[in-house]
């Protein structure tokens, strides 16, 4: 509860429309949440998650998407896995494209992660193994990924697919423990399902990120001095006076 209550208590200040949503994985049935009581696809939960009024969990069972399915490790029947259906869908021409993307798509092994849990930030009742963010703007998304890089030099890095756009918020981060960050409205299933409003960015945390994160952000200047520069004569003339600063013989 540390985690929950210091270190994210900076992201309150982001004022977002919708709550940032903590995500666990387990092995063992989660203590004290309940079960979500009807079947949704697995990006739909994240949507569930940011206007609901407490945490939950889910099990395959809540699962409806069979995509998703796959990348839970719990579709057998190989349909996806033929390119078939990505071709019956237009979003592919051949199947060999699609078989190809499959190839690449991260997937979470079902006899290792048995239950999910999501909570809104201000419900957190667990230590997050993902933060997921909906920034409202760029400017947003702009000084949470400044945050990750301002004492690492961390690159940037957006990864994600045609399909299977939940895959690289939840299994990709988690797996790799890596940040990652997706645009709404890319992706054939989110945007068929309208879950976000289109051209924000989704910003995927995992745990490892999440206190070099919030630590900097209490630090470091949100909004830069060359930004309050008045035109680029103003931004101009502050980069000329620090440079000079700096040339000068120690």
């Amino acid at each position: 509860m540390a985690l929950a209550n210091e270190e994210l208590s900076v992201l309150s200040e982001f004022h977002f429309e919708r709550q940032p949503i903590g995500v666990k994985f387990s092995f063992e049935k989660p203590d004290g949440l309940a079960q979500l009581e009807r079947k949704i696809a697995l990006c739909e939960m994240l949507k569930e998650a940011q206007l609901s009024e407490s945490a939950f969990y889910v099990t395959p069972e809540n699962q409806s998407c069979r995509p998703a399915a796959r990348i839970w490790g719990t579709d057998p029947s190989g349909v996806f896995d033929s390119g078939h259906f990505g071709v019956a869908m237009k979003i592919f021409k051949e199947p060999r494209a699609n078989v190809r993307l499959n190839q690449r798509i991260p997937t979470l092994d079902k006899e290792v992660v048995r239950y999910i849990s999501f909570a809104p930030l201000d419900k957190l009742c667990f230590t997050p193994d993902l933060l997921i963010i909906l920034a409202d703007k760029a400017s947003q998304s702009e000084i949470l990924l400044r945050a990750m890089t301002y004492t690492t030099g961390e690159v940037w890095s957006s990864k994600t697919t045609a399909v299977a756009g939940c895959a690289w918020l939840l299994a990709y981060p988690h797996l790799t423990g890596k940040v990652n960050y997706i645009t709404t409205g890319f992706g054939s299933g989110m945007k068929a399902k309208k879950l976000f409003p289109e051209g924000r960015q989704l910003i995927s945390i995992p745990y490892n990120w999440l206190p070099v994160i919030t630590e900097n952000l209490r630090e470091m200047a949100w909004v830069l001095p060359a930004w309050e520069a008045e035109g680029l004569g103003a931004f101009i003339k502050r980069m000329q006076v620090q440079l000079a600063h700096l040339s000068q013989p120690w």
